[in-house]
């Protein structure tokens, strides 16, 4: 039996910031897990990258991002600003 099932809101979960060139890029990133019998597989697929530069963010949506994704965004606020933090140390 294969179930699929997407996981937090709407499947989308904050990635991992990384500072660049004085920017901090936060991937959102659709996940996805399976469950095949005993065995489990989790899919991750980015969708969006938040680049924040100081107290500017702006939002660059890749291909198969989801069309409410501003409001997914105000719901994963809490975790991107925790991403945020580690940036900026």
């Amino acid at each position: 039996m294969r179930e699929a099932k997407e996981s937090g809101d709407a499947g989308l979960v904050v990635g991992g910031a990384r500072s660049v060139g004085g920017r901090c890029i936060i991937p959102i990133v659709r996940m996805l897990e399976m469950h095949l019998g005993g065995a489990a597989t989790v899919c991750l697929t980015p969708v969006a990258l938040l680049v924040v530069e100081g107290e500017h963010e702006s939002l660059t949506l890749l291909p198969g991002a989801p069309a409410t994704i501003g409001e997914i965004i105000g719901r994963l606020r809490h975790e991107i600003e925790r991403e945020k933090k580690k940036c900026t140390g």
